[in-house]
């Protein structure tokens, strides 16, 4: 009942109200293990505390914080998908041919993350390790994406190994995807890094 209630005050677009909803309704699906409904809570928390404050003037990092409680809080839950699956013989390991619902909620709930540039300034490396965890139980697609998105921000970081690392990584995944013009773009970025000395 109080989700369904901050839920629909989010959709009214009254954030305060929304927020303090979601306040009380977190801790209880902490302690019922919850974990997909305590991530998406946490999701909610910090577009809210976004929206109500897009700056971090009066929240600071609060909004950032949630969403990556968030995230980890995805990844728990595919962690517990995932075993659920082996157990009944269902997944025998390397990449997945389809995402888990968690999975793909910690790729999206990234990807936003990294859209937002009120919420990733003076982050780059945090945001580049969110997305290159994220990419470890995505498809092949997926986690191509995910990586390239990984690398950019790691070369705002002025990271430029973990840069070209991730670009063909990224390669690698697109190639094994079918995406080869993709895979090119990918191989061809690191070779820049290698080439121009910037390994050194």
């Amino acid at each position: 009942q109080t989700r369904l209630l901050a839920d629909t005050l989010f959709l009214m677009r009254d954030y305060e109200a929304a927020l303090s909803m979601y306040r009380l309704v977190k801790d209880d699906y902490k302690q019922d293990r919850a974990h997909l409904h305590h991530a998406s809570v946490n999701e909610l928390m910090g577009l809210c505390i976004y929206l109500i404050d897009p700056y971090g003037h009066r929240y600071g990092r609060e909004a950032y914080n949630c969403l990556e409680v968030a995230f980890y809080g995805y990844q728990r839950a595919a962690e517990d998908e995932r075993s659920a699956l082996s157990k009944v013989g269902g997944e025998t390991g390397g990449r997945p041919s389809a995402s888990t619902i968690s999975t793909r909620l910690a790729s999206r709930l990234c990807l936003v993350l990294s859209a937002r540039r009120e919420l990733c300034v003076d982050r780059p490396m945090e945001i580049a390790d969110l997305l290159a965890s994220a990419s470890s139980h995505e498809t092949a697609l997926g986690a191509a994406v995910l990586l390239e998105q990984s690398a950019s921000h790691y070369y705002k970081a002025t990271a430029a190994r973990k840069y070209a690392f991730h670009m063909l990584m990224a390669g690698h995944m697109f190639r094994s995807a079918g995406q080869e013009s993709h895979a090119f773009r990918c191989f061809a970025s690191s070779l820049y890094v290698y080439r121009s000395g910037k390994w050194d």
